[in-house]
């Protein structure tokens, strides 16, 4: 699977962890990243608008040649850091 990095990111003034992963779209990662979310949203598929909730986000990557492609993000809020890291090494994700 995708290596991870985590970094620091407020959602609506909520303090949380984006793990930032190089999972394309409608990849086998997306799958896993999809199954966390929903476990660590209490079984949500779909969340509000300015949620504060576990969620999935998709991010552009421009590379140097000038294209750009699509990876998937997983936020969640501070105090679910370790929970979320332990659900991304579980599905084979490895964390740096």
């Amino acid at each position: 699977m995708a290596a991870v990095t985590r970094s620091a990111d407020t959602i609506a003034g909520v303090p949380g962890v984006r793990f930032a992963t190089a999972a394309r779209p409608e990849s086998a990662e997306e799958k896993a990243l999809l199954k966390i979310q929903y476990a660590l949203s209490g079984g949500n598929t779909s969340l509000p608008d300015r949620s504060t909730g576990p969620q999935l986000a998709k991010e552009v990557v421009r590379v140097v040649d000038g294209s750009s492609y699509s990876v998937i993000t997983l936020w969640v809020p501070a105090e679910q850091e370790s929970e979320a890291a332990a659900a991304l090494r579980a599905e084979g994700f490895e964390l740096e």
